[in-house]
């Protein structure tokens, strides 16, 4: 397509004639892709994204967990090191949606509804063009009130999904706070239900469906899993029982940090952060038994996910769709240390509708994985998961923002079993969509002005370049704060003062040189206040 009329679609589209834009455009690109002997129509893109996935629980990001679907994705794909998340789930989901940091749209906590001064990726894909459709947990899946199924109508063509925000609830059953809806109309979860495979069930429909259209699509995947509570099917959580009653957590994480230096995901010298002091030593701990199962439990949650990926690359493959589909998946923060407390006991989070009551608690007696139990992995299991890193989710040091991220695009991502070094933030997503869709990101939407996009392309790294990266990132959440600068990162956790670490030798920010270097803490803690300061 000419500059010339690019630049008269992108101000057709700003203006809301989105049907003289589709008419310039559909052409043009027809023709352009004739000319470069390319697919004749805009990429289909499909997003994955997990829910509460540490950085090391994939195969190709140094796990031991069956995941060949994933890592065949990422052999013939790229995957990301330095790829960030927002800490937790609304914060993560509003900038991926938005292209917008979280505390911009109004989204600092858990939840709550997006601002007037953005524009969600659906919005603007559907307007360009797109078939779309959503599956899983819709929350800011658009920026009118997405917990009503008519809001979510307008933008996504076809949906399954909750608009609670608590996770699963119950991978198994249907609970009192999640309510599920399907193209508009309440949903009962079917009696043999597990959740990674409702979602995925709809996906590889929507697929059939869209691939024999003359539209490009949209879809997007927002798993539970491996979410607590600890959930799966029997026949996969047998396949990890003997393996972590043999290993433990503290032989996983050692293991897992050398196959992550070994891959290049982390460089050499790279050292394991200890062991979350919560932990006993391996050998020390009591109910190994139980502790293991526990594990194999979450290993299970992670291996169907896996599961349902290879399921949705089969549905590309037959449609014919999966030379034309850009794939990505990525995680919304790191693995959740959840104990059993008050908060979990409420009874409102465990009560399933059909009146069963939930076995709770983090107890030897309580085994894990049926629908009638409510266990967490606790920071026993999320250090391993979020190895080799320090922390959690809801905080800001590298065991809660650190995501994977693997992107396949046949005949379009430049290298095979690559690794970018390149420092990107989950917003980054949203601009990546919309850059390769061509479509635009107008300053205004149906009535509201709209903040410019925070987010930037990876589309050049995709292609294996560079791109123009951001001079900071920042983050805030739930009191935790952090700000990076190149290799510098400024960080605390809540209520704590400031720590310095240098991410070039220190990525796992065990040597703290706040004290030593004073002039980059006030720098980088600048950055950070004016950022803060900058709420719409």
């Amino acid at each position: 397509m000419t500059k010339s009329l690019t630049r008269v679609c992108s101000l057709l589209l700003a203006v809301g004639l989105a049907g003289s834009a589709a008419a310039l455009v559909q052409p043009a690109l027809a023709a352009g892709a004739a000319e470069a002997g390319a697919p004749r129509r805009r990429p289909n893109i499909v997003l994955i994204l997990a829910d509460d996935l540490g950085f090391s629980d994939l195969g190709c990001y140094g796990g031991e967990i069956q995941t060949p679907h994933l890592d065949r994705l990422a052999k013939d794909g790229l995957r990301f090191s330095q790829f960030y998340n927002c800490a937790l789930c609304g914060p993560s989901r509003a900038a991926l949606m938005t292209g917008l940091y979280p505390h911009q749209v109004g989204i600092t906590n858990w939840t709550g509804l997006l601002n007037n001064r953005c524009v969600t990726v659906f919005e603007l894909l559907k307007r360009s063009g797109y078939a779309t459709a959503a599956v899983g947990r819709l929350d800011m899946v658009t920026a009118e009130k997405w917990h009503d199924p008519a809001n979510i109508s307008k933008y996504v063509d076809r949906y399954l999904g909750s608009t609670g925000h608590t996770g699963p609830g119950n991978y198994f059953k249907d609970v009192r706070n999640t309510a599920f809806y399907r193209d508009g109309k309440p949903f009962a979860l079917p009696a043999d239900c597990y959740k990674t495979d409702l979602i995925t069930d709809f996906a590889v429909e929507f697929i059939a469906q869209a691939a024999g259209n003359d539209k490009p699509f949209f879809l997007y995947m927002a798993h539970y899993a491996p979410h607590w509570p600890l959930h799966a099917k029997p026949a996969d959580i047998a396949k990890y029982r003997e393996l972590y009653r043999r290993l433990g957590w503290d032989q996983t994480r050692q293991e897992r940090h050398r196959r992550l230096v070994e891959s290049g995901l982390l460089p050499a010298g790279c050292r394991l952060a200890p062991r979350d002091p919560r932990v006993p030593a391996w050998a020390d701990e009591k109910h190994k038994d139980w502790q293991t199962e526990r594990m194999a439990v979450y290993a299970a949650q992670v291996d169907c996910l896996d599961q349902s990926v290879g399921r949705v690359v089969d549905a590309l493959r037959r449609s014919g769709a999966d030379k034309n589909t850009l794939v990505l998946f990525l995680s919304d923060n790191g693995a959740s240390d959840q104990p059993m407390n008050a908060q979990l006991d409420k009874g409102d989070l465990t009560w399933r509708v059909d009146g069963v009551r939930m076995r709770i608690g983090n107890r030897p007696d309580i085994r894990p994985g049926p629908a009638d139990t409510f266990v967490t992995a606790g920071p026993h299991w999320a250090c391993v998961s979020n190895a080799p890193f320090r922390q959690h989710k809801a905080t800001n040091h590298e065991g809660g923002i650190a995501s994977p991220l693997i992107a396949y695009w046949p005949g379009v991502v430049a290298a095979d079993n690559s690794v970018s070094a390149e420092t990107a933030h989950i917003m980054d997503i949203a601009a990546t969509c919309l850059d390769v869709a061509g479509a635009a990101y107008p300053p205004t939407f149906e009535g509201r002005n709209v903040q410019p996009l925070a987010g930037r392309s990876l589309l050049a790294i995709l292609k294996g370049g560079r791109r123009k990266p951001h001079p900071s990132l920042c983050w805030a959440t739930s009191g935790a704060r952090a700000a990076r600068v190149g290799s510098w990162k400024l960080v605390s956790p809540k209520g704590g003062p400031w720590e310095l670490y240098d991410l070039a030798t220190d990525r796992t920010e065990l040597n703290d040189l706040a004290s030593s270097q004073g002039d980059r803490v006030r720098e980088l803690s600048g950055i950070f206040d004016a950022w803060n300061r900058k709420k719409p």
